[in-house]
């Protein structure tokens, strides 16, 4: 299985109730693994995306979804994104773990100051490093839709692995995320981040050009609850997608709705403006 990225563990895992019982044991031992490179206990993670209703995503999360042979990369940090209702929990937890305040990162400075975040909180202990994503909106997930690539547009709670874009992402693809540039983020940094992930393996391309079925354009408006999203329940697999009940039950919000946007395909003098939406339930 170490030769498997998530999309052949999920077809394997449909296989029968062992091969199931194995893809379980294996994806989580992957993710304990992470616990323990940063708290020296595996279970420590998996608490505390269970306790703050967090989730890990960026490379942490990337790594987890690709091969574990094979990918010669390793990441630098760990992301967690969490609702402002918990956060406060969150950084209590992780103090407690011996990781101290470094800084807080200036989000006009880093060109993300249109996304769903009302703060990130470094911290450090030694060499390690996490990041505390803080999202402004009910759903921790929703500033992970408006980063600058669709490799990164994943995630992984406690009991579940999604990626908005896994034909694009189980193949080393990534389309970029207009919405950077769109609201002022600069070039400079951009190209960073860019050639980060060319350096673990990805090819930028243009959306025209990886037009498939199941796969939307980037002017397409999207849905968390779409088929073509990768959703993985570690306690049950194989799953393919969610309805907006179980979307509600996990994440306390009905859907979540996105538009990379850019120019549209075969246009070269219209451009749409991308956008993320909530949609919660205003009972």
């Amino acid at each position: 299985m170490t030769y498997c990225d998530a999309g052949h563990l999920q077809q394997f895992g449909a296989a029968s109730r062992r091969c199931s019982d194995l893809v379980r044991a294996y994806l989580k031992e992957r993710v304990c693994a992470v616990g323990e490179n940063y708290f020296g206990n595996p279970s420590v993670l998996p608490d505390i995306l269970r306790s703050c209703e967090a989730v890990i995503s960026g490379s942490t999360a990337l790594h987890i979804l690709l091969p574990k042979n094979g990918t010669a990369w390793t990441p630098r940090d760990l992301d967690i994104y969490v609702a402002q209702t918990s956060s406060a929990y969150l950084l209590k937890k992780l103090f407690r773990e011996g990781f101290t305040s470094a800084s807080e990162v200036d989000l006009n400075e880093m060109g993300y100051r249109h996304c769903n975040l009302s703060r990130v909180v470094v911290l450090t202990r030694d060499h390690l490093r996490i990041d505390v994503l803080v999202s402004s909106t009910s759903a921790a997930i929703s500033p992970i839709l408006q980063f600058h690539s669709t490799a990164v547009m994943n995630f992984i709670s406690v009991d579940t692995i999604f990626s908005c874009y896994p034909f694009l992402t189980l193949r080393h693809l990534s389309i970029m995320n207009a919405g950077l540039l769109y609201h002022g983020m600069s070039k400079h940094s951009l190209i960073d981040v860019v050639m980060k992930y060319q350096k673990c393996g990805f090819t930028y391309v243009r959306c025209k050009d990886v037009h498939e079925p199941g796969n939307m354009c980037k002017v397409t408006t999207c849905t968390i609850t779409d088929g073509a999203m990768m959703w993985m329940n570690m306690v049950a697999i194989p799953e393919g997608t969610r309805t907006g009940l179980e979307v509600f039950r996990q994440f306390g919000v009905l859907d979540l709705q996105w538009m990379l946007g850019g120019m549209p395909c075969g246009l070269e003098r219209a451009f749409c403006r991308p956008r993320v939406e909530v949609v919660e339930d205003e009972w």
